[in-house]
């Protein structure tokens, strides 16, 4: 089939949740034989065996970027593919039986765990986009059960996905206690919160811990090590070679890092939250804990090497449900159901 693919970024230059997902993707798909053309306004990244279609911003405007990309993805010549598939930003192009949008959560949970006023309205306005986009002709997908629950047209459920040829126990773990966080500490993810557990609750217990936190906002502190933003080699090592992986967020739309962390055989500590709850089963597969609670769980992790074998092994077999040749099959199989119900409307029509 030709497909394409329609999102802002890829990882070249913006290596988030969603443009991760959208380059996994497209590269499995073209492992099964399928020819892939992504538009983004990205730089083609250097593994990418996918086709690739730069888009111009047009405007160094903060606040003009963002409504251009549904206005440049509506003139996208769709008639040449089998599946056009949009991984956001698809308000404005027009319905077809062979469209396809995946929501990578939903702006409404965004609105309401959003840190200030602007980005509150800002969400509020994008979740008004997103029904929109649902109300159009074409398939809707979800990443997870707590996005249908936001945008309940939605009757397609796919999970995202994790390279496991790449994502993989390896490294031996630290002979010192030590915890990796991964994202953003002011948003969502709640990096400040665990800056304070730890150094609060975690260091009176274990004065030898050392947590590492990747992620774009510099951060300091007793035993803290900040690695900032690194290749996706280098955070593999750090899951592999990590005692425990620590999801502090208020929400998550599914929860990657938790599947990464489990396929490199670290257990993860995540307070409760929708997206987190469709994965993590407390004491068998990871810890669930709520943000008072967070010190305490670390902590009973950290001292239990039993359990957190225990959850090393069933979150190793846990992540590979997740297996980007899995959920590529899925989106396969989808793809092929739409292309030959176009090629119906279009005999009748």
């Amino acid at each position: 089939m030709k497909i394409a693919f329609a999102n802002k970024y890829l990882p070249s230059c913006n290596p988030n949740g969603v443009s991760v997902q959208v380059h996994i993707l497209a590269k499995a798909l073209v492992k099964k034989g399928h020819k892939v053309t992504c538009y983004s306004f990205s730089e083609k990244p250097s593994d990418a065996n996918y086709d690739h279609v730069k888009l111009s911003w047009g405007t160094s405007s903060k606040i003009k970027r963002k409504i251009i990309p549904a206005r440049i993805f509506k003139k996208i010549k769709t008639h040449q593919y089998d599946i056009i598939h949009y991984h956001g930003d698809d308000y404005l192009c027009r319905g077809a039986a062979n469209r396809v949008r995946t929501f990578y959560g939903s702006a409404l949970q965004e609105a309401i765990n959003a840190t200030n006023p602007a980005r509150f309205f800002y969400q509020v306005l994008f979740y008004l986009f997103e029904w929109i986009s649902c109300l159009k002709k074409g398939t809707s997908v979800a990443i997870s059960k707590n996005t249908i629950s936001s945008l309940p047209l939605i009757r397609v459920q796919i999970s995202c996905a994790v390279p496991l040829e790449q994502f993989h126990p390896g490294k031996q773990k630290t002979p010192y206690p030590s915890i990796l966080f991964v994202g953003d500490l002011e948003s969502r993810k709640r990096g400040k919160l665990l800056l304070s557990v730890f150094e609060k609750e975690v260091l009176p217990e274990y004065p030898e811990c050392i947590l590492t936190v990747v992620g774009s906002r510099n951060c300091s502190g007793s035993n803290v090590r900040y690695r900032g933003n690194i290749p996706v080699t280098d955070l593999i090592e750090e899951y592999q070679k990590s005692w425990i992986c620590c999801i502090p967020s208020s929400y998550e739309g599914f929860g990657v890092p938790a599947i990464e962390a489990m396929a490199c055989g670290t257990p993860v500590v995540a307070t409760r939250n929708a997206g987190i709850n469709e994965i993590i089963k407390d004491k068998l597969n990871g810890r669930l804990c709520t943000g008072k609670t967070l010190g305490v769980t670390i902590n009973e992790t950290l001292s239990d090497s039993a359990l957190r074998q225990v959850l090393i092994c069933e979150g190793v077999k846990c992540s590979k449900k997740f297996d980007i040749s899995i959920i590529a099959s899925e989106y396969e199989k989808l793809y092929e159901h739409l292309k030959h119900l176009n090629i119906i409307n279009k005999k009748y029509s």
